[in-house]
């Protein structure tokens, strides 16, 4: 699963679920009742998204070099699902992810009115599409190097277990622990068991 999520990213619970989490904490924790409302007040704080605080956080996310989904440009959330989607294409059907075909699309996406626009774009889209590019390339070099990866593959030689392994880093299901490894072993054994 992804690590890169940001206390921006919290949902906005109703008043009667954060209710809950005082009543929940205070029987959890035995602290006092000025430490029980701070945190409160933080939870509430966040959820409002206070400007104080939402600095601090942004701050801290800089730190541990992590960026809110709720931050992200509109060009940046498309470089990230067409790069997702063209990485399934590049591991199904072995096409190559090429850079002009998505400078090409989000011009077709946002349509600029100017040449200072169409400049801004295609520079912004290029900047996303090596970002994400780069670290999509990462995750599939690190998965097929994998030693885990790589002994799943042997036990299944029949089933190409790397690349779709590769495509869960990818789309950020799986990540290459014990745990996530057999939660796919799992899903490849129901796969290639029969119907009755």
């Amino acid at each position: 699963m992804s690590k890169e999520i940001s206390f921006l990213d919290i949902h906005e619970y109703s008043e009667k679920a954060l209710r809950y989490l005082y009543s929940s904490l205070k029987s959890l924790y035995n602290v006092d009742k000025e430490n029980q409302k701070l945190l409160m007040f933080f939870v509430i704080s966040l959820i409002d998204e206070d400007k104080s605080l939402k600095k601090i956080i942004e701050e801290m996310d800089k730190i541990d070099g992590i960026r809110a989904k709720k931050s992200k440009l509109k060009i940046e959330k498309i470089a990230e699902t067409w790069l997702k989607k063209a990485y399934f294409q590049h591991l199904y059907h072995n096409y190559s992810i090429i850079r002009g075909y998505f400078t090409k699309f989000t011009k077709e996406i946002i349509r600029p009115k100017s040449k200072l626009g169409t400049d801004k774009l295609k520079r912004t889209s290029v900047y996303y599409f090596e970002r994400y590019n780069d670290k999509y390339k990462k995750k599939l070099k690190r998965c097929r190097s994998n030693e885990r990866v790589l002994e799943l593959q042997k036990k299944y030689p029949k089933l190409n277990v790397v690349d779709a392994f590769a495509f869960g880093l990818i789309i950020e299901k799986f990540a290459t622990t014990n745990e996530d490894l057999e939660w796919f072993e799992n899903i490849v054994r129901i796969l290639i068991k029969k119907k009755e």
